[in-house]
């Protein structure tokens, strides 16, 4: 078994322009990296993944039909934790490639600090922690996610939470942020952000958000797109926020 976590990108054939950016700042940093190529669902689902995905399924659990560009995001998420635990990696760093890195990503996977925790969200949106749980490591510190937040553009995962993700990935019912509860993964909110997101846009689209609309995906604040549980709403009470100022996501 290998030590070091591998850094996959994930994106799509032809996506050259895209993933340029994200390309070139982890060769400035120093990072090597790998492309795995993703379920490509901009012109519809393709028929041999149906068999992977319950439609009924996600429809009642989000309350509308997720589209074939989110099954096919969560089915990309999904390929690399299967690979995970075929190839027998101890973890591994996932980027999708709109993901912008800060100058301290390198410094934190030079520290190891991917090591520190089953999973670390070095990106997320309405990020909420537990009260009083604190990690330090070589960029900031790491805060235990109360409840569920959103993104999943720059994270990592050990090969226990890559096997939990898979399992619930089987088959795919919900989006790629988040297939099961983060607090029961044992994820942590990186504090500061190590990654920001592109903003879709005419010069920046995203595949994603385009199908989904903006609004749909930030359904972890939404109450009647994510239903959650009474010990769900129980921490959320309790919990604080982190990695944002009042009135960010």
């Amino acid at each position: 078994m290998q030590t070091d976590w591998p850094i996959f990108v994930l994106t799509l054939e032809g996506d050259d322009d895209r993933r340029a950016e994200l390309a070139n700042t982890l060769e400035r940093q120093g990072l090597s990296y790998e492309l795995v190529m993703g379920v490509d669902g901009r012109a519809g689902l393709p028929a041999e993944y149906e068999k992977l995905v319950d439609r009924n399924a996600a429809t009642e659990s989000l309350g509308r039909p997720m589209t074939d560009g989110e099954f096919a995001c969560a089915l990309s998420h999904r390929a690399v934790y299967k690979r995970i635990l075929d190839e027998n990696l101890p973890g591994a760093i996932i980027l999708e490639d709109d993901a912008i890195l800060k100058p301290s990503f390198g410094d934190f996977v030079r520290a190891r600090d991917y090591e520190k925790a089953p999973m670390i969200l070095a990106y997320y949106a309405y990020g909420r922690a537990v009260r009083f749980t604190r990690r330090i490591v070589s960029q900031g510190t790491l805060h235990r996610a109360a409840v569920q937040c959103t993104m999943a553009c720059a994270y990592t995962i050990s090969q226990t939470a890559a096997g939990r993700l898979l399992k619930a990935t089987t088959p795919v019912k919900s989006p790629a942020d988040w297939p099961c509860s983060l607090y029961e993964l044992d994820a942590w909110l990186m504090v500061p952000r190590l990654a920001s997101h592109q903003i879709p846009g005419p010069q920046c689209t995203s595949h994603l958000e385009m199908q989904r609309g903006l609004l749909e995906s930030r359904r972890a604040e939404n109450s009647s797109t994510h239903r959650r549980s009474i010990r769900e709403e129980f921490r959320r009470k309790l919990s604080v926020r982190v990695g944002r100022h009042r009135g960010e996501r």
